[in-house]
This record gives C-alpha cells, structure tokens and sequence, in this order.
C-alpha cells in the first residue's frame, strides 16, 4: 500500500508540479575522449533515466525501481572495475553477470564499439583519470542482426495464439519472465508498480494486439531503430508466453455507449480521405504520418491496424487524454523572459531541451534559459473530435487505419 501510494506521488509529481531546471556539470575542466564522447549520446539515450544525465543514479525513473540504479559517478566504486566487468554488465545485463535483472541486456541492441564507449563514457563521469579506456584492436562498428533470433512470422503466431492465448499456465510463465526474469518492470507499470520509462501495459491487452506484442518484445530495433527499449534477445517461446501474459491485461475496455461506433463497418477509402484532406474536419494527417506522408508531431501510424485494437483506436479518437502515448507528452516551459513554451519533447540533456510544436516546428530551448516547466497531462491531440465527427467519419476513419498494416 505504502509504495502504491509512493508511485502516485511521483507520478502526480511529475504531471502536475513544476520542476525548476537545472544544469549538470560535467567532470571538472576535464577534456572528453572521442570514444567516451561517442559513449556519452548513447548513455543519455538509453541510460540517464535511471542512472541520471550525470551517473548520480538520480535518474526520474530511478524511485520505480526495487534496486537503487549504481552511481556511475562514485569514483571509489568505478575504481574497482575492471574495464571488462563494466563492458560485461552491459552487454549482458544484470542478470547476466548475476546481478539485477531490472538492468538491461543491451548485446543485442549496440556494437561492440558503443558497448566500449559507454565503458569510456562511464569512466569519464567518474572522473576515473587513471583508468583511461582504449577501444580493443579490431572491434566490431556494426550492431547486431535485427533477426539474430529466430521469431514466427506473424501468420504462424496468429494460428498459435488462436489455439494458446488464454493458456492459464502460459498466462503465469509470461508474468513470473515480465516481473522477475526480465528487465520488462523496470521501464514500464503495472497497475501503478514499475518504471517510467515505458508505456503502461495494465491495459495491454486493450491497447495492443497479440501480433504487435510478440513482433514488439522480439526485437524493437526491427519496427523502430532508435527506440530506447533495447533487443532483450528473447525466445520465441519466451515472446509467446509474455505475449499470453500481456494480453491478458484488457483493464475495463470503452464505454458502452461508443459500443454502436463498432456495430458496422466503415468506407476506408472516405477513411483516408478524411485522415489527409487539410481543409477537412479530421485532417490527421496533419500530425500524423504514414507511409512518409504526413506530419511528425505525433506518433506515426504506418503500421496501426496492426499494432492498435479497433477499441483503442476509438477511445483515441474520442478521449485522446485516456491514454497519451509514450513519448508524446505535451511539456509547458516558462523562460525567464516571461515566455511560454509548449510542445511534445523531443529530446533532452544536461544542457537543453529540444520540443516541437503543434505546427510541427523544432524548439531548441537551453537550460540557461528555462525558469520553470512542467508535464502536462494533457494531450496535443484536439478534443473535440466527438463533437464534430459523425459515426460515419469515426467508422471510416477506423475502417482505413485497419488497412495500415505490417507484413509477416
């Protein structure tokens, strides 16, 4: 109970309550190899949310998580390393060096050169001068093969999962690997327990379909290369089973009076129509891209009708704020010149934060020159689109995002 009542406050906190921003300090006066330099992009892009921007261990989703993340900059700690067990904790994870399985195994995401740049890169927040880290002769520059591991193709996992997908044993095989095995609860929620980092899943089985989970969890790298979940180098039977177990997760569903949207289907040809018409009442494809065509303020929708539920779609069309998407946050900044700034964040390091705007425009804001900001909890999405849609444009427009689909 006590840490239920934890994580609302964190979470409340980091929604609603201003945070005042602030600068890192790099390593006193101290010059960057261009090895630790290569080591320092990835650490931010995969790593400063638990461990923090400077290896404080102070990251935001550092307070989800049942083991304190280590603190990169404790020079006595890093001192004891050897290069080899800092490169093997990350390439293998925690587990796999017999550690926390809450840290990830990123062997299956990164080269063995970034792998060693990192290993650079965490001895430079150290400050560990005496340690200084060389890349090994011959290291290999390419990450690995996106299908290293064999996974079904979609159509096989379908007809498995038509027979499989409300396997009660399965369902628990897949819950014990998400919650204990796997490094899945540190980045993302269960019914408020678990990291940050990731969408909430409490309603997985609602949001997603089988097909998208067991594609996903397989190898993100393969649907989106610059994802921050890394390849966590599962099975297909382990894919399978946290699949079953995710699917499970359906949480209350839509309301029952948007159940007539669903009742007939709609025309996807006046669908698309109405996605790319600018001067239309939809006009999605504004913010939206598929297939390279559209805007980028929001998430791109080229694979949807495999990824999204017909009943998630709806509910984003007519409540976008029940669920704002990973990533996509709106973030208000207050300048200390008075001005106001908001925009979905982009990115962000010891230094500034990079937003785009609703007119898909790139903000690049420096910390020196924030006073104050916040997440919002709301969504950029417009909300009104209940009020000037019939049921007719919800059904086709829902008719053509099921056309968006991935192949096997």
């Amino acid at each position: 109970m006590l840490r239920v009542l934890a994580n609302l406050l964190i979470i409340l906190s980091l929604t609603w309550t201003w945070a005042a921003a602030t600068v890192v300090a790099s390593p006193e006066n101290e010059k960057i190899s261009p090895l630790a330099s290569q080591g320092r992009v990835l650490f931010q892009h995969y790593c400063a949310a638990c461990h923090g921007v400077s290896g404080d261990g102070d990251g935001y989703n550092a307070e989800q998580l049942d083991k304190e993340p280590a603190e990169l900059s404790d020079l006595k700690f890093i001192s004891k390393k050897k290069d080899s067990q800092i490169y093997r904790v990350i390439k293998f994870g925690g587990q796999g060096v017999k550690k926390s399985h809450l840290m990830p195994v990123f062997g299956h995401t990164l080269s063995e050169e970034e792998i060693w740049s990192l290993v650079a890169y965490v001895r430079y927040l150290a400050d560990d001068k005496d340690h200084p880290v060389t890349l090994p002769d011959n290291t290999p520059k390419t990450r690995p093969a996106r299908a290293s591991i064999p996974h079904d193709p979609l159509n096989v996992f379908s007809d498995w999962y038509s027979k499989n997908g409300r396997d009660a044993s399965l369902i628990d095989q897949g819950e014990k690997l998400f919650r204990k095995k796997k490094s899945c609860f540190a980045c993302h929620q269960l019914e408020d327990e678990g990291g940050l980092l990731g969408p909430d899943l409490s309603r997985a089985g609602f949001s997603y379909t089988p097909e998208w989970i067991f594609t996903w969890i397989g190898n993100p790298q393969r649907i989106k290369p610059q994802s921050k979940m890394p390849n966590l180098g599962l099975d297909n039977e382990e894919c399978q089973a946290i699949t079953v177990f995710l699917a499970s997760l359906s949480g209350e569903g839509i309301k029952k009076k948007w159940g007539a949207y669903l009742i007939s289907p709609g025309n996807p040809v006046k669908g698309k129509k109405l996605f790319f018409d600018s001067e239309g009442k939809a006009n999605c494809g504004k913010c939206h891209t598929v297939s390279g065509q559209g805007g980028k303020v929001g998430p791109q929708l080229s694979f949807v009708g495999t990824s999204r539920t017909p009943a998630f779609l709806l509910e984003s069309i007519l409540n976008p704020k029940a669920v704002i998407t990973s990533g996509y946050s709106s973030v208000l900044i207050l300048t200390k010149k008075g001005k106001f700034i908001t925009g979905v964040k982009r990115n962000e390091d010891d230094s500034s934060i990079d937003l785009m705007d609703k007119e898909g425009n790139t903000l690049h804001i420096s910390k020196d020159d924030i006073k104050k900001y916040k997440t919002q909890k709301i969504s950029i999405m417009p909300g009104n689109f209940k009020d000037i849609l019939t049921q007719d444009d919800v059904r086709h427009l829902l008719a053509y995002l099921a056309t968006l689909k991935i192949s096997n």
